[in-house]
């Protein structure tokens, strides 16, 4: 029975949401007054037809969780919606498993410099090591 009522609790959180996304994307934005107001009934979130959804001062939003906990109760709702302050799945992951240990570059050989010819930007530079490099092999091969 149980299993029920939370196969039905999910698939009305999924309307829910659909229509709450639906309400967002829809909703019509006046510059002049700076509010937002629905454009049509959302007979599951409660909003009418022209109803303010968004405004700038004294205005309490809309809550998707309390619209939630209103149509399905406190436990229902929390076995639907995990509030991502209690947990979830990135805070399970962040805690519970282990890290992976960061891969550091392979250490460079030192090379000794070759002051015959001056540096270029204090010896620095990928071109001085390259000349370098090629200094040292051509003297190692011989």
């Amino acid at each position: 029975m149980l299993a029920d009522n939370l196969k039905e609790a999910r698939e009305f959180r999924r309307w829910l949401k659909i229509e709450w996304a639906d309400l967002w994307k829809r909703k019509f934005d006046d510059e002049i007054v700076a509010e937002g107001i629905s454009v049509r009934d959302y007979s599951l979130l409660e909003v009418d037809k022209g109803e303010i959804i968004q405004a700038n001062r004294d205005f309490k939003p809309l809550n998707f969780r309390e619209i939630l906990e209103k149509n399905l109760g406190g436990e229902a709702t929390e076995l639907v919606d995990v509030d991502p302050n209690v947990g979830g799945w990135k805070r399970f992951a962040r805690e519970q498993l282990p890290r992976r240990e960061k891969k550091t570059a392979r250490e460079q050989p030192k090379i000794p410099f070759d002051l015959s010819q001056q540096q270029r930007k204090g010896g620095s530079g990928w071109l001085n090591r390259a000349r370098i490099r090629k200094k040292v092999k051509a003297g190692l091969d011989s």
